[in-house]
Order: structure tokens, then C-alpha cells, then sequence
């Protein structure tokens, strides 16, 4: 029992972020991987038609 004491006492020292940070990190990870879905759908789509042009 003495471990689970030493967890919540340690998890109350721990700063956590506000609710502001949070939705920004957030908003930053969802953009950041919409940014890169598009980007490596786009260069999937460019070699794609290279290789369907050059197989023709």
C-alpha cells in the first residue's frame, strides 16, 4: 500500500498544463498530422500517375 500512497502524493507535485495548453497542443498535433496526411496522400497521388504513365 505503501507504493500507491507514493503515486498519488508524486502525482500531486505534478504540474499540469491548463486547459488553454491543452486545446493549443492539441489543435498543433491535429494541423501538424493533417498537414502530412495531405502531403504524403499528394506524393502518393504524384507517383501513382508516374508509374500508371510510364506502364502505359
Amino acid at each position: 500500500m505503501k507504493f500507491i500512497k507514493d503515486v498519488f502524493n508524486e502525482m500531486g507535485k505534478v504540474t499540469w498544463p491548463t486547459m488553454k495548453q491543452s486545446v493549443r497542443d492539441t489543435s498543433i498535433v491535429i494541423g501538424t498530422s493533417a498537414f502530412f496526411a495531405i502531403l504524403f496522400g499528394a506524393a502518393d497521388w504524384v507517383f501513382e500517375q508516374g508509374i500508371t504513365f510510364l506502364s502505359k
